[in-house]
């Protein structure tokens, strides 16, 4: 279908820089989701591929023929908005019919294409009605099968299930991934809901504040986050963030902050200021009155419980670590109440380290010494992306 490349793409609005350099390679086939919250500029980005909005800076490529300047009617680009944007005194099939006969299609094709297209999004028993006689979920459909009667290089689409409650909502999704596994299309989506984004994407692309922050799969973001802000920004509890020192103690790499306390790797390092991650489900919950419960290994956090959350098939604990609130995530049948004594524990394989002034993620690499951990390049982030 189509490759899309994304060159330094810069846009500013007078003073303002929405989009700052940001380079993407999106293959043939990708279902990429511009996943970062209000303001990021992903809608700002979107509109660029699509050519609604002309960029300030860089160049877009589509199958390698450079398409910046192109109008958007040129570009073989498919655009499902958010509002749907339907003609609201045609049908269902009238809506559908309509870039095809913009085109000159004949009659025999738009009918086809037409039914062809309904059918794969289940509203072929629709084509009849007018928009006003459809629910939200129907009329997000009816939007998607008019960009499919299209047959685009790519779809482009804009926060598409954001008026849905949230049953559809799941259902819809459900349904768009298994659409772009049945056409094999280039997708590319945008959202703040990190649930759809991991769900559906091949790939992620994560703006803040106007820049690429981390370009990557769903599970190398959520594995192994580039930076404090992706860390902070995908997981639900979201992963816990502590200040703390880095140094060396009994020839290990060591970690220390009130209430917390690790040997983590053999090495050492020079003292500096970090932001230590862990997630809820990577810290086990133990009872810190019993000395030999504690696991030695790893990562210690001592505390007391402040609240346990039941959410049916789990429970969030959190707890109180010197001046900082830690969540863990655990099983039902696990009994913690407020003010019990607890240490909370995590192998040192699942311990995240961020430098504190540049927010990027450090990594452990033992031939590194004694600069250990350093920051280590990675390969899938733009070069606009600081570190």
């Amino acid at each position: 279908m189509a490759r899309l490349v994304l060159n330094q793409i810069t846009r500013a609005f007078g003073d303002v820089t929405a989009v700052d350099r940001i380079s993407l390679d999106i293959a043939d086939g990708d279902f990429l989701v511009l996943l970062g919250p209000s303001g990021c500029g992903k809608t700002t980005l979107l509109r660029m591929i699509a050519g609604l909005l002309d960029p300030t800076g860089g160049s877009i490529e589509l199958d390698g023929t450079d398409i910046t300047g192109m109008p958007a009617r040129k570009r073989d680009l498919a655009m499902v908005f958010q509002s749907y944007a339907l003609y609201p005194h045609l049908s269902v099939a009238k809506n559908l019919a309509f870039p095809l006969k913009v085109r000159g299609a004949s009659k025999q094709e738009i009918t086809s294409r037409v039914l062809a297209a309904a059918e794969s999004v289940d509203i072929a028993h629709l084509l009849e009605r007018k928009p006003k006689e459809l629910s939200g979920g129907q009329r997000q459909r009816v939007a998607v099968a008019r960009a499919l009667v299209r047959e685009p290089r790519a779809f482009l689409m804009d926060e598409p299930l954001s008026n849905l409650d949230a049953k559809l909502r799941t259902a819809t999704r459900q349904e768009l991934a298994a659409l772009h596994r049945t056409l094999g299309a280039t997708f590319v989506y945008v959202t703040h809901d990190q649930v759809e984004a991991m769900t559906m994407a091949t790939k992620i692309a994560l703006l803040n504040a106007g820049r690429l922050e981390q370009y990557g799969t769903p599970e190398e973001l959520y594995d192994t986050p580039s930076s404090i802000f992706a860390a902070g920004f995908l997981g639900s509890p979201a992963m816990n963030l502590l200040d703390a020192t880095l140094t060396t103690a009994d020839g290990s790499i060591a970690i220390f902050a009130p209430g917390v306390e690790a040997l983590l790797w053999k090495g050492a390092s020079p003292d500096r200021d970090i932001v230590v991650g862990i997630r809820p489900e990577h810290l086990s919950v133990h009872d810190g009155a019993d000395a030999a419960a504690v696991p030695t290994a790893g990562a210690a956090l001592r505390g007391t419980v402040d609240l346990v959350e039941n959410l049916g098939r789990e429970q969030l604990v959190h707890c109180r670590i010197g001046d900082e609130r830690v969540t863990v995530s655990c099983d039902r049948a696990e009994t913690w109440r407020a003010g019990d004594l607890v240490v909370l524990a995590a192998p040192a394989a699942r311990v995240h380290l961020f430098d504190r002034a540049s927010g990027r993620r450090l990594e452990w690499q033992p031939d590194a010494e004694p600069e250990a951990p350093t920051h280590r390049p990675r390969a899938e982030l733009s070069a606009s992306v600081p570190g």
